[in-house]
C-alpha cells in the first residue's frame, strides 16, 4: 500500500470491504436465483494490480471518473453511453419490486398498527418516505429494503 496515492488507497479499502462482501456477493446471489452465469469484468489480479498502479490524473480528470476506462471506450461505446449517468445494480433489480408494491404490500407491512415495526418506528416519517420514493422524488428503496427486512426478522422471532 506504500506505492499508492490517496486514491488508490481509497480504492483498496472498497476492494477489500465491500466489493466482496456486498457487490460480488449481491451480484452471484442474483445470477444463481435466476440460473444465470455471471461474469464480472476487470477482476483478473493483473488488471487491479495494474490499475492500482495508475496516478490519479488517469482515473479522475475534474469531476469524471474512470478517465482512462472511458478513453479507451471511446472507440467502442456511442458518446450517449459513455456521458450517460451511473446506474445502481441494485435499484434496477429491487426497485422494480418496491415501485410495483407501493400500492400494496411495502404500506402495508410497514404502516399497519399490527406490524410489529410499526410500534418501534413514528409512522409519519415512514409514510412521507414511502410517498417521496413512490413519486421520485427521493431514492430510498436501500432504507426500505432494510424496513421491510426488519419486520421480516421481527415476525420470524414472535
Amino acid at each position: 500500500m506504500a506505492h499508492l496515492d490517496e486514491l488508490g488507497g481509497l480504492q483498496m479499502i472498497e476492494i477489500r470491504s465491500s466489493l466482496p462482501e456486498e457487490l460480488l456477493m449481491f451480484a452471484d446471489k442474483l445470477s444463481m436465483a435466476h440460473g444465470l452465469e455471471g461474469r464480472v469484468p476487470y477482476l483478473d489480479r493483473n488488471i487491479v494490480e495494474y490499475v492500482q498502479r495508475l496516478g490519479s490524473n488517469l482515473k479522475v480528470r475534474g469531476r469524471r471518473g474512470k478517465w482512462v476506462h472511458r478513453e479507451v471506450c471511446r472507440r467502442f461505446l456511442h458518446p450517449r453511453i459513455l456521458a450517460r449517468k451511473k446506474k445502481g445494480f441494485a435499484v434496477n433489480v429491487v426497485d422494480g419490486w418496491f415501485k410495483a408494491s407501493m400500492g400494496g404490500e411495502l404500506p402495508r407491512c410497514l404502516l399497519d398498527h399490527d406490524s410489529l415495526i410499526y410500534r418501534l418506528l413514528k409512522p409519519e416519517p415512514i409514510r412521507k418516505m414511502l410517498e417521496e420514493h413512490h413519486a421520485g422524488r427521493h431514492d430510498y428503496y436501500k432504507l426500505l429494503f432494510s424496513l421491510v427486512m426488519l419486520e421480516q426478522v421481527l415476525r420470524a422471532q414472535r
